[in-house]
C-alpha cells in the first residue's frame, strides 16, 4: 500500500477529517485513492462503525471492493464488502460497504438518520450523476438535522475543486499520481452513431499492427461493441478480444479487466464505463470515438431513455489518461479539431437535464415534501420539478402539499421509474405483470417497428415475445434483457405474458393517467387526452377504431394537433379507478347558461354527466354574477339605447361633480352584478333570457331619485324642434357636447342653438337634408342661419327642388315632410 501515490496523502487526509465534518480529496487517475484512503480510514472511525463508500457503476464497486479486500489480504464479504443492485457481498464483520448510488438513496429512506455509519465517501464524484447529487443532499440533510458526527468524503480524479470548495466551505486535500505522456493521433476521420464500430475496428487494426501493448476501445454502447467485435474477429491473430459494458455477465468482465497473461496483447471494447473508477491493466493505446449513451428525459414517452451524444473535454481527458497509467502511451481521438472547439469542456450536471419525478418521490419518501430545501449542489430547475409534482400527483403518489401517500411509499419501493412502478403495482396477475414488463421495456427503447406497422403497441408486444421464443438478437434481444429485469423486480416471468391490447390499455392507463384520450369529434383518428393536448394516428389504424385509447409515445404539438406513435385501446370500465367525480355548478360558456349537473371526469375528459334538480336564486345571481365581468357582453342586452343613457350619466357626472354619481359603464356595471341582478333576475338562467333584462331601467336603478332628475335636468335624452318632434340627443364617448341630427326643415323659426348643462353647454347640431345626408355642423344656429344658409340652400335646391327653402328661415314655418314651393 505504501508504494501507492495516494499513501502521500493520508496523513492530511487523516488530520481533515478528525477535524472537519467533511472534506475533499483529488488526485489523478491511478493514484489509489479508491482503494488505499477508505481503508486507513478504519482507524479514525469507532469501533464497530462502517464506512460506506458510492461508486457511479456496479462494476466498479465490484472490482474496487475486490482490491481493497486482496489488499487486506481476505476475501470481499468480510472487512470490505459491496451491495449493488439485485447484489449483496456483506457480512456482520463487514466495516466498508461499497455501494451504487441507488443502494445509498434506498439506505437514507429506510433509515434517516444512517445508524452505524461513520463515514460517506462519495468516489468519482465529478461525474454528477442524478444519484449522486441527491445521495450528497440527503446525506448533507441527514447530517445537518440529526447526525452532526457523520462524515462526508468527495473524491475525484477530475473535478472543480476551488468552486466545489466554495459551495460546500470544505477543505480540499490534493495529491499527486503517477501519469505518463500520451500522445494525441487524429487520423483524421471522425466518428458518428453510425459509422463509430468501423471506424473503431480500422483504427485498432492499425494501432495493434503498428504499436505496443494493450488496447482499451470506447464505443457508444453495447450494439456498437458487438458490431466492432465482429469486424476484429481473426483479424488481430492471437490477441484476445474482450467486450466490456454494464450489462456484461461478472465472469465477462473479470476477464476483461484482468492483466493479460504473459508475452499476450488483449483488445478492450468498452463503454463509458471504463473511463475512471475502473483499473485495467496493460493498457497502452487508446481508440476514442467521443461518443457515449446518455440519459435523456423523452417528453414523447415520459421517461428517460438513452441517447449517443458527444462526449464533454473532461470526459474525452479520462479517456485518454487510460494509455498513461503503466507507460508512455497514444490516443486516437476519432474527431476533427473543429469538432473538439466546439465540444463542452465540462458535463453538465444530470440534475440540470433529467426527469425529476423519481427524484422527487424519494426525497417525499424519505421526508421532505419540498425539494427546494434540500442543500443542492446545484439546485433543480423549477419547471422540471413542477412537472414531476404533477405527475406524481396524478399518480396518487404524493398528496398536493407533497407529502408522500402510503401508495407512493409502495412506489418508492421499488427501483424503477414512478411511471413503471405504477404499472407494476397495477398489474394484479403473473401475467400481467409481465407484460407490464414487457411494455416497460418497450416503452424506454427506440421502437423496433418502422412507422408502416402502425401505432399498436399489441403488435409490438406481440414480435417481443415472438422474438424471446427464437432468441433473435438485434434491437429484441436488448428490450428483452431489460424486460426481463422489470419482470425480477415485479417478481415474475416474462414468459407468463399475456398480450391482450385492452390489458395493455388498462396498464398503460395506470402509468400515464393524463394520455388517457377520447374520440375527439372533429376528424377520425383524432383523440383529445385527459391532459388536454389533441393528437391523431392515421383513421386506417386499428386502434382509431376505439372510442378510448391510452397513448404511450406521442408527439405533443402545443395548439395543435400532435401525432401518435404508440397506443392501446382500453375500455371505459378500465378508466373508472381515475375518474373523479364532482358536481359542476356554474355558467357554461358553449351553453351560454347556468348548469348544474354531476359529472365523471379523467382530466378534461367527460366520462358521464348527470343534470342535478333545480337551481336556487341565491344560486343563480352567484354563478352569474361571477361570470358576468368575462362573458357578460354576451349575457346581457347591451343596445344603443342603454349605451346612450351611460353616457349621458357619465356626462352629467363630468359637468356636475357633486353629484357623486355612479360609474354606470359596461364594465362597471359587470362587475357589480351581484348587487343589481336579484332585483331583475326573475327565473331566467340562460344568455336568451338575460338578454331581456331591461338594462336601461337596472342602470337607472344605479341611481338615487334626486341623481335620476339631475341627469335629466343636465343631460336630458331628447330635443323638441319647432315642428313639435322630439329628436334624441346623441351622447358620445369623449365629446365635448351631445349631437343633434336633425333635417335642417324641420329647424326653420329656431333662433338659438339647444343647450345643455344647465344652459351652459351648446349642443352640435347635425342638420340634415330631407334626405337624411348630412350638409351642416354648427354649434351656433343663428350664424347659419344668417351666413352659411344661403350657400347650402343652392346645393339643396338643385338637389330637392319639390322642398321650400325661404329666404328668411327665422320667420318661415319648419316642414316634416315634402311641401311644395
Amino acid at each position: 500500500m505504501r508504494a501507492l501515490p495516494a499513501y502521500r496523502m493520508v496523513q492530511a487526509v487523516h488530520d481533515a477529517f478528525t477535524a472537519h465534518n467533511a472534506l475533499i480529496v483529488t488526485a489523478p487517475p491511478g493514484a489509489g485513492k479508491s482503494t488505499l484512503l477508505p481503508l486507513t480510514l478504519l482507524d479514525r472511525i469507532p469501533p464497530g462503525s462502517r464506512l460506506l463508500m458510492l461508486e457511479p457503476r456496479r462494476i466498479a464497486a465490484r472490482q474496487i471492493a475486490a482490491r481493497m479486500a486482496w489488499l487486506l489480504g481476505e476475501s470481499v464479504g468480510r472487512t470490505v464488502g459491496y451491495r449493488i443492485r439485485f447484489e449483496s457481498r456483506i457480512s456482520r464483520d463487514t466495516r466498508i460497504e461499497v455501494l451504487t448510488e441507488g443502494i445509498l438513496t434506498r439506505m437514507l429512506i429506510d433509515d434517516p438518520g444512517l445508524e452505524g455509519v461513520a463515514a460517506v465517501i462519495f468516489d468519482e464524484f465529478h461525474e454528477r450523476s442524478l444519484a449522486s447529487d441527491e445521495a450528497l443532499a440527503l446525506t448533507r440533510q441527514t447530517q445537518a438535522l440529526l447526525r452532526e458526527d457523520l462524515r462526508i468524503v468527495i473524491m475525484s480524479a477530475t473535478l472543480d475543486t476551488a468552486a466545489l470548495s466554495a459551495a460546500l466551505e470544505v477543505p480540499v486535500i490534493e495529491g499527486e499520481g503517477r501519469m505518463y505522456p500520451v500522445e494525441i493521433i487524429r487520423p483524421g476521420q471522425q466518428a458518428d452513431p453510425q459509422n463509430a464500430a468501423e471506424l473503431t475496428a480500422a483504427v485498432i487494426r492499425n494501432a495493434h499492427d503498428t504499436r505496443e501493448g494493450d488496447i482499451l476501445a470506447f464505443l457508444p454502447g453495447e450494439a456498437d461493441i458487438r458490431r466492432c467485435e465482429q469486424l476484429l474477429e481473426g483479424r488481430l491473430g492471437s490477441t484476445a478480444l474482450y467486450p466490456l459494458y454494464g450489462q456484461l455477465a461478472q465472469a465477462s468482465q473479470r476477464a476483461a479487466i484482468d492483466p493479460s497473461p504473459a508475452g499476450q496483447r488483449k483488445v478492450v471494447l468498452a463503454t463509458s464505463i471504463a473511463e475512471t473508477s475502473l483499473t485495467i491493466e496493460g493498457i497502452r493505446i487508446v481508440v476514442d470515438t467521443g461518443l457515449g449513451r446518455k440519459p435523456v428525459f423523452d417528453p414523447a414517452s415520459g421517461l428517460t431513455r438513452l441517447e449517443t451524444v458527444r462526449i464533454s473535454l473532461d470526459r474525452a481527458d479520462q479517456r485518454s489518461g487510460r494509455a498513461g497509467r503503466v507507460a508512455p502511451g497514444v490516443c486516437y481521438r476519432l474527431w476533427s479539431a473543429a469538432t473538439q472547439a466546439r465540444m463542452a469542456p465540462v458535463r453538465t450536471p444530470e440534475i440540470l437535464e433529467s426527469d425529476l419525478s423519481g427524484l422527487l418521490l424519494e426525497c417525499a419518501a424519505w421526508g421532505e415534501a419540498d425539494v427546494t430545501r434540500l442543500p443542492w449542489l446545484t439546485p433543480p430547475p423549477g419547471a422540471a420539478v413542477s412537472s414531476a409534482r404533477t405527475l406524481l400527483t396524478s399518480l396518487g403518489a404524493i398528496r398536493e402539499n407533497g407529502t408522500i401517500t402510503p401508495h407512493g411509499k409502495a412506489l418508492a419501493a421499488l427501483p424503477c421509474h414512478p411511471r413503471i412502478a405504477q404499472m407494476l403495482l397495477h398489474a394484479g396477475t403473473p401475467g400481467q405483470k409481465a407484460l407490464a414488463a414487457d411494455l416497460a421495456a418497450l416503452l424506454e427503447e427506440k421502437d423496433p417497428l418502422d412507422e408502416e406497422a402502425g401505432c399498436g403497441l399489441e403488435l409490438r408486444v406481440r414480435a417481443l415475445q415472438e422474438a424471446r421464443q427464437r432468441k433473435s438478437g438485434g434491437p429484441w434481444s436488448r428490450i428483452d434483457r431489460m424486460a426481463r429485469q422489470y419482470a425480477d423486480i415485479a417478481r415474475t416471468d416474462v414468459a407468463q405474458a399475456v398480450n391482450d391490447p385492452y390489458e395493455i390499455g388498462a396498464l398503460l392507463a395506470a402509468a400515464y393517467p393524463e394520455r388517457i384520450g377520447h374520440a375527439w369529434k372533429e376528424g377520425a383518428g383524432r383523440y383529445q387526452l385527459a391532459g388536454g393536448a389533441i393528437v391523431a394516428a392515421d383513421p386506417s389504424d386499428p386502434v382509431c377504431a376505439a372510442a378510448w385509447i391510452v397513448v404511450g409515445h406521442m408527439h405533443e404539438k402545443p395548439g395543435g394537433v400532435g401525432r401518435i406513435f404508440l397506443a392501446s385501446p382500453v375500455t371505459p370500465d378500465d378508466l373508472q379507478p381515475y375518474a373523479r367525480t364532482r358536481d359542476l355548478i356554474g355558467w357554461d360558456e358553449r351553453e351560454e347558461a347556468v348548469v348544474a349537473r354531476r359529472e365523471s371526469r379523467i382530466g378534461n375528459l367527460v366520462l358521464a354527466s348527470t343534470p342535478l334538480p333545480g337551481i336556487p336564486a341565491e344560486d343563480r345571481v352567484r354563478i352569474i354574477a361571477g361570470a358576468a365581468p368575462k362573458h357578460g357582453l354576451s349575457m346581457f342586452g347591451f343596445s344603443e339605447a342603454s349605451a346612450n343613457l351611460q353616457r349621458r350619466i357619465a356626462a352629467a357626472a363630468a359637468w356636475q361633480p357633486a353629484l357623486d354619481l355612479p360609474d354606470v359603464s359596461t364594465q362597471a356595471l359587470l362587475e357589480s352584478a351581484a348587487q343589481w341582478l336579484p332585483g331583475f333576475i326573475g327565473t331566467a338562467r340562460t344568455a336568451a333570457q338575460l338578454k331581456k333584462l331591461d338594462m336601461e331601467e337596472i342602470i337607472w336603478s344605479r341611481l338615487t331619485y334626486s341623481q335620476r332628475q339631475a341627469v335629466e335636468r343636465l343631460a336630458p335624452s331628447h330635443v323638441e324642434v319647432p315642428t313639435g318632434s322630439r329628436i334624441r340627443l346623441e351622447y358620445r364617448q369623449g365629446a365635448e357636447a351631445p349631437v343633434l341630427r336633425v333635417r335642417l326643415q324641420e329647424c326653420f323659426g329656431m333662433k338659438e342653438t339647444p343647450r345643455v348643462g344647465d344652459g351652459r353647454i351648446p349642443v352640435l347640431m347635425e342638420l340634415l337634408s330631407p334626405g337624411y345626408k348630412p350638409v351642416q355642423l354648427t354649434r351656433d344656429l343663428r350664424s347659419f342661419w344668417e351666413g352659411t344658409y344661403f350657400e347650402v340652400r343652392k346645393e339643396l335646391r338643385r338637389r330637392y327642388p319639390k322642398h321650400a327653402w325661404p329666404d328668411d328661415p327665422l320667420s318661415a314655418v319648419p316642414v316634416r315632410g315634402t311641401r311644395g314651393r
